[in-house]
């Protein structure tokens, strides 16, 4: 058999090869039916055994080309058919695991895939013919994109917990002291690396984390904070202060020389320069106090009054802060004992102190007439010794007073009736105080003369105010004999 040269030679593989596109399921139906034709015949020249043999290593390389991110390639059994993995749109995959997911569809017949992961760190990606292999590295998210041969891809967001890696954490105290030119080492533990730290203040110190260490290195006086960071956006920090020694910094702190204060409270201020540590004293531990953790200095109100704080550096440098403690409201100091009170020798009536700023204290302008002392910290006793007048002074810790004006008589009396409650209180509207009645002749009674403002609720010796609505009125109390006690009660 002769060729034809007009319609070409049928055996001349590479120039059929040539005329075809490379990598295309063309290229590989033509080689394959030119092989089928090469060996159907009976009778082969040598010319045309070479041409067999080439094109069946063309169609091999021709195969081979098709492939991509070294799966080979595969039959689609439904070529048409969307690309598509078992993995679905989302997965999640374990630091250290291996996910194994099957891969199918696409536009060819035959077809390749590949894989690729947008962040390496996080996880890896396998293509095994039509399994999907995805490894979790460190913890953190990552798109994983599967594409075919023809182009065709889908995506796969792979999230890879930190829970397993524990919580990161610094071994740093949370303050942390340095001089300028020293260098303090912490170990790094938990979270996903690697590691970066941030410093809040350039100036005052430099950090750098590596091999699970950050390093902090002071550089001026003053205070900062250092961030650590993984790899999965967990943070942990702590804070440094760099003393001021060898830069002739003094010391000082944001704290006012006169600071004000209200009720129970307490305020927090910076402490830096001088040398460190620091320390700090009161001139009266009952009104305000001061602690120093680091830097910061914390001065915490106890009760009215005022005191002095002594802040010092390591070399004795001295700053003071005049504190003044108030309160809202201050109650004033008062007494149940009535301003003028009769008694017999050989008695001891005892009255109730409120209000003011304990501890109190009681005098007496003739200890021969009557003796005054303080009972269980907040109660006034007063002892008849012998006929005759005598005032009583009972003072608070801060200087107020009140007076009681005692006369003795030569027998044994009874004592006055009272109860504990002022003689004018203010009452929330639904508030309810108790007092206590005492002295005169029991029973007693309590009536009020608006009960649209206030009512009240007796129990023996015991009564309580009720602040029904806004207004002002009287709580009469009577003994037996017919002796009253009048109290202002105000509702707001």
């Amino acid at each position: 058999m002769q060729p034809d040269n007009k319609r070409g030679n049928p055996h001349d593989f590479s120039a059929a090869f040539r005329s075809a596109p490379r990598c295309s399921i063309g290229t590989v139906q033509h080689i394959l039916s030119t092989w089928s034709v090469l060996m159907s015949r009976t009778v082969m020249s040598n010319a045309i055994r070479r041409a067999a043999i080439a094109a069946a290593v063309a169609s091999a390389l021709a195969l081979t080309a098709c492939g991509g991110g070294g799966s080979g390639n595969t039959v689609n059994d439904k070529p048409g058919v969307a690309l598509f993995t078992s993995a679905g749109s989302a997965t999640s995959v374990t630091a250290g695991s291996v996910a194994e997911f099957s891969i199918g569809g696409g536009e060819q017949k035959f077809v390749s895939y590949s894989a690729s992961s947008s962040d390496t760190k996080v996880a890896t990606v396998v293509v095994d013919g039509t399994k999907l292999k995805i490894t979790g590295a460190s913890a953190g998210e990552t798109i994983v994109t599967v594409t075919d041969s023809a182009g065709g891809n889908v995506k796969i967001t792979v999230k890879v917990p930190g829970d397993a890696l524990g919580k990161l954490a610094v071994n740093a105290p949370a303050e942390v002291t340095l001089t300028p030119g020293l260098s303090s080492q912490y170990r790094i533990t938990g979270g996903a690396g690697p590691y970066s730290v941030a410093v809040s203040n350039p100036n005052v110190v430099a950090a750098a984390a590596a091999n699970g260490v950050v390093s902090v290195t002071a550089a001026n006086p003053g205070s900062a904070t250092v961030v650590v960071f993984d790899a999965a956006g967990g943070s942990t920090k702590f804070d440094v202060t760099v003393t001021g020694a060898g830069f002739g910094v003094a010391l000082y702190t944001t704290a006012p020389e006169s600071l004000r204060m209200v009720g129970k409270t307490s305020s927090e201020f910076t402490v830096s320069g001088g040398t460190g540590p620091y320390v700090v004293t009161t001139s009266d531990s009952m009104v305000a106090t001061g602690s120093v953790n680091g830097n910061k200095l914390t001065i915490a109100a106890s009760s009215f009054g005022r005191a002095l704080l002594n802040l010092r550096d390591a070399t004795g440098t001295l700053l003071v802060v005049n504190v003044t403690v108030a309160g809202d409201v201050p109650v004033q100091l008062y007494s149940t004992a009535p301003s003028n009170v009769t008694l017999n020798a050989g008695s001891t009536p005892t009255f109730q102190i409120e209000g003011g700023t304990a501890p109190y204290i009681a005098s007496t302008s003739n200890s021969e007439v009557a003796q005054a002392s303080i009972v269980g910290g907040n109660q006034l006793q007063i002892k008849g010794i012998t006929a005759g007048v005598a005032d009583i002074v009972v003072f608070d810790r801060i200087g107020s007073s009140f007076k009681v004006a005692a006369t003795v008589g030569g027998g044994t009396g009874a004592v006055p009736l009272y109860s504990t409650a002022p003689e004018s209180i203010t009452v929330g509207i639904g508030a309810e105080p108790t007092y206590k009645i005492a002295g005169g002749a029991a029973p007693y009674a309590v009536t009020s003369s608006h009960v649209a403002v206030a009512t009240v609720t007796q129990t023996a010796n015991t009564f309580s105010v009720k602040g029904v609505a806004a207004g002002r009125a009287t709580v009469a109390i009577r003994d037996a004999n017919g002796t009253a006690v009048n109290i202002v009660v105000e509702v707001r």
